[in-house]
């Protein structure tokens, strides 16, 4: 019909902290079900615990509720044995591959890797890695296995995306099959996901899709910012505006620490008037440690949120751990995890397959020490993917004595002063009770060596610390709630690349919202990354030499410094971060200005604080205390409890 208006099929939903998302999607689904009851529903959310939670009473077989990993490679796996997915796995890694096989960097890890392969197939060249290469797979691990083609988690969703781009009908597959596509904290999604499920409805009228999350919970790397134009497109007139969990006197400090009036939170009526037994405050101190240990003895119930830097996991005896996490690519600044995702998450949902497997060992270990063998039996035969389940069936008496051998000298191992964490799975392995595939998995990976020459016992001192009730980390929390909560203000200039203080400093001096700031921070990244680009390096990786004797790279700084200084002349956050260090450079041209154009670092570094005071302040139900060092903003000490008692706190 001429002149009709079509319907928008793409919904975005805000959904801050407290409002009910789950028990909201849940109630959508059932409604949808009960009204169109042909209707198939697609539900994809973050973690094997958001599944559960979502699965709750939902009884039908025309809901599918997935993690997004497994959906996607339920999506594509029936390609890949294909030759074209394989054509196009090489065409993707052959580089990686071939720099691999040579050893380029002569990393001493990656060498026996390789001896290991050779060990196994005879040889290692390029030839021999495509002959034995015939399918490829998940491995459901943060490291692409590049001569196996078990791809990663970030490898599986960039593969899928350019696959899927290559080969349209596995767009049709699910435009095709549903009708509603739900993706759940959305904001935590990468960009090449958002894309495929964009472009598989985009020129459908039949199936609608809706993203639902909090943009200030987008605490995880995941999202570059490229998908911003297409937000734009998504219909978001419905937003989930009550607060349920936390009492009036915190949701208006939400409000104003938010401070965007589209996204204003309500509190619920049961919240309404209750009095704090704390009234929410921020305290001053020149003692962080001593005035933190001082409140926990006051109120014994509160939950302390820390940011789990380094010198936290020297504290309680995983320095090891930490550094070794540290080093890895994988969880290297700007990746999707980093190593404090990695150390703090004792559940099933942890991206790293050794610490997710370690972590569980300590449970069995635990289990076995106190005789609860039960437990022991049950989580082996379970947890089929580590452990040989078909040694743990119990038919008679002697089975039960075979089991109970093997983990006694397993316990001798792992109890024993000294032990290494190689030594207890060789151990495993030896008595039966892991497969060979599991070892030579951990063993074969080069990115996990220096693992697995860390003392056991740092696993143990992790894992006793992790599961304290009244501790948890500011990126670990998301999603959780507690009655008290202390924030306790940290910088971390590593990864994750936290600038709290810089934060603090800027939101006591100007005005501003997340948007504005999320906005300003990919804008400024794209054009950092134009200047990079023409260069022809990273302007970090400039030296003196590169620098000052190439007029080429001078005359390109030179010109977007001035183009950059217009371009954002009006830009409040640029005024205050970025404008000194361009107005520097143009005015004395040398390397060390130079370096100083790209502010990208303290901006994401500010931008990544703001969330995680956000999130952390949501945490808290009835009371808040922040823990501020009075060192840390003594030069705006003045300006910074103005601010803080402006949006409701009291200060001490």
């Amino acid at each position: 019909m001429a002149g009709e208006i079509k319907k928008n099929n793409k919904h975005l939903i805000n959904a801050p902290a407290g409002s009910g998302k789950t028990t909201y999607i849940r109630e959508y689904l059932k409604n949808i079900c009960f009204n169109e009851p042909m209707s198939k529903i697609l539900c994809i959310t973050y973690t094997n615990r958001a599944v559960d939670e979502l699965k709750k009473d939902l009884d039908s077989s025309n809901i599918t509720v997935s993690t997004i990993h497994s959906f996607i490679n339920d999506l594509i796996s029936p390609f890949y044995c294909h030759k074209e997915a394989i054509a196009l796995y090489w065409e993707m890694y052959g580089t990686k591959i071939n720099e691999r096989i040579a050893n380029v960097t002569e990393d001493k890890y990656i060498n026996e890797s390789n001896q290991f392969y050779i060990k196994k197939y005879g040889e290692l060249t390029e030839n021999t890695v495509r002959k034995n290469l015939v399918a490829l797979s998940y491995g459901e691990t943060p490291f692409t296995s590049l001569y196996t083609g078990k791809l990663s988690h970030d490898d599986l969703i960039v593969f899928a995306n350019r696959l899927i781009k290559k080969y349209p009908v596995l767009l049709r597959k699910i435009g095709d099959k549903y009708s509603y596509i739900f993706i759940d904290e959305y904001q935590d999604t990468s960009a090449y996901v958002l894309d495929i499920f964009y472009d598989a409805v985009k020129e459908r009228d039949n199936i609608e899709l809706y993203l639902l999350g909090d943009r200030m919970q987008q605490i995880y790397r995941n999202y570059d910012g490229s998908f911003e134009e297409k937000l734009k497109e998504f219909d978001s007139s419905d937003q989930l505006k009550t607060n349920y969990r936390s009492i009036e006197k915190i949701v208006s400090i939400l409000n104003k620490i938010y401070n965007d009036h589209s996204f204003l939170q309500e509190p619920s009526e049961n919240n309404i008037g209750v009095t704090p037994d704390i009234v929410p405050r921020i305290t001053i101190t020149s003692d962080v440690k001593n005035c933190v240990n001082n409140l926990q003895s006051q109120f014994s119930e509160i939950l302390t949120l820390y940011l789990m830097n380094k010198e936290k996991y020297e504290e309680i005896g995983a320095k090891n751990l930490y550094s070794a996490y540290e080093g890895m690519e994988e969880y290297s600044f700007g990746r999707k995890y980093s190593p404090t995702d990695v150390l703090s998450d004792m559940s099933r949902d942890n991206p790293d397959t050794l610490m997710k497997f370690l972590f569980l060992l300590n449970s069995i270990m635990q289990f076995y020490i106190s005789e609860n063998y039960g437990m022991v039996i049950s989580i082996c035969k379970k947890e089929s993917k580590y452990f040989l389940s078909s040694q743990f069936k119990i038919k008679q008496h002697t089975d039960k004595k075979c089991i109970k051998d093997k983990f006694d000298a397993v316990k001798i191992v792992y109890e024993k002063s000294g032990c290494s964490i190689r030594d207890v799975i060789k151990c495993l392995f030896d008595k039966g009770i892991i497969p060979e595939e599991v070892k030579n998995d951990f063993e074969g990976s080069a990115e996990y060596q220096r693992v697995l020459d860390i003392e056991v016992q740092e696993i143990k001192n992790l894992a006793n610390y992790l599961s304290s009730p009244h501790v948890s980390t500011q990126h670990g929390v998301k999603g959780e709630s507690h009655q008290s909560v202390i924030f306790v203000a940290a910088d971390n200039n590593n990864n994750p690349n936290v600038r709290m203080y810089s934060f603090f400093k800027l939101w006591s001096k100007i005005n501003f919202s997340l948007p504005e700031v999320e906005d300003f921070f990919y804008s400024y990244s794209k054009t950092i990354s134009t200047v990079e680009a023409e260069l022809g390096t990273k302007i970090s990786k400039l030296t003196a030499e590169t620098h000052n004797n190439c007029e080429k790279n001078k005359d390109i700084l030179v010109k977007y410094s001035k183009d950059i200084l217009f371009m954002y002349h009006e830009n409040k956050l640029f005024e205050e971060l970025c404008k000194n260090d361009l107005v520097a450079y143009l005015a004395k041209q040398n390397v060390t200005n130079a370096k100083k154009i790209n502010n990208i670092g303290k901006i994401e570094g500010i931008l990544t604080a703001y969330k995680l005071f956000y999130v952390g302040c949501s945490r808290a139900r009835k009371n808040l205390i922040v823990v501020v060092d009075k060192s840390k903003i003594a030069e705006f000490e003045k300006a910074f409890i103005s601010k803080s008692e402006e949006i409701g706190f009291s200060i001490s």
